[in-house]
Parts: structure tokens; C-alpha cells; sequence
């Protein structure tokens, strides 16, 4: 029994070595956060609940969008790999188009996509009495700004290394040997 399932194992992981797209890695990583990521979010006890919700929802949204990105710019870029490329690249030539389709996906059309759709979507969700939950989560809200101090205002001026002083440089950083 115990060698029918090593042997049954071994099957699949040949199977799924023989028949591996890039795409199927990225649309299996995309499911797994869109379920993993809005559950530790939900299990964070120091966050509130709306932000928590808020959040949560957000990044289920975002692996929603990104699952069908994923197929869809792998498999066109494949199509169009095997329609131009020569027949002894074809094979190798569609998986490597496939993975550059992908990187574009994650790289350009998701954020984009994301940025469109996601903010009307949560507007819907979220309309209240008090206005929208993402008003209220807004990161650019009316808090007073805070004013940061020059470090170097109180820094004496002689052993700043600079690069006017770069002849000094040998009284900074690491010594190897006795010199």
C-alpha cells in the first residue's frame, strides 16, 4: 500500500512537471492569497473591525481580478508566441511567452485593473451614514502635518564625512591590517 502511493505521488508531480505552464504557478499562488491574506487580516485583534473588513475584502478583490488576468494574458501571449515563432521553438518558446505575458499582468494591467475597479466596488460596499468607509480610511485625511526637524542642524561640522572631504575618508569605516 505504501508503495501504490509513492507511486501514485510520483505519477502526479510527473504529470504536473510535464504539463506546467506558468500560468497555472501564478494562478494558484493568486488563490491562495486571496484566501490567506484576507484571513490573517480578519484575525489581526489589534486592528477595528471596519478596517479589518475593509481591508480584507480589498484583498480578496485584488486576487479576484488577478486570477483571470493571469490566464488570460498567459494564454494570449502563447498564442501569439506559437503563430511567430519558428516550429522548433514553438513548445519553449510559448512557456517563455507565457511567463513574460504573466510578468506584464503583475507588472502593468493588474494595478491598473485594480485601481479602476476596486474603489468604485468598495464605494458600493461600503456607503453609510457617515459616508464611505474608504473616505473614512483615507490616508490623506485633514491631520496636521507634522514638521520634521534637519538632522544635520545639530551635527558639529568637522568630522562630517562629505565628498569634498574625501581625503579624510580613510579615518572612516573599517581598518583591515595594522594601518
Amino acid at each position: 500500500m505504501k508503495t501504490a502511493i509513492i507511486d501514485k505521488f510520483k505519477k502526479i508531480s510527473h504529470n504536473l512537471g510535464i504539463n506546467n505552464k506558468p500560468t497555472y504557478v501564478v494562478m494558484a499562488i493568486a488563490a491562495v492569497k486571496g484566501i490567506c491574506r484576507p484571513t490573517f487580516t480578519m484575525m489581526d485583534k489589534k486592528e477595528e473591525p471596519k478596517t479589518k473588513k475593509y481591508t480584507a475584502i480589498r484583498e480578496g478583490l485584488t486576487e479576484l481580478i488577478a486570477i483571470p488576468v493571469y490566464w488570460g494574458l498567459g494564454e494570449a501571449s502563447a498564442k501569439i508566441a506559437n503563430k511567430v515563432l519558428p516550429e522548433e521553438l514553438k513548445k519553449q518558446g510559448a512557456k517563455n511567452c507565457m511567463f513574460l505575458g504573466v510578468c506584464v499582468a503583475a507588472l502593468l494591467v493588474i494595478p491598473g485593473l485594480c485601481s479602476a475597479a476596486i474603489k468604485p466596488i468598495m464605494d458600493k460596499f461600503y456607503n453609510n451614514e457617515k459616508g464611505t468607509l474608504a473616505k473614512h480610511l483615507d490616508i490623506k485625511s485633514d491631520a496636521p502635518e507634522i514638521p520634521v526637524k534637519n538632522i544635520y542642524e545639530s551635527m558639529p561640522v568637522v568630522n562630517r564625512p562629505s565628498l569634498h572631504t574625501f581625503s579624510n575618508a580613510s579615518q572612516y569605516g573599517m581598518k583591515v591590517g595594522g594601518v
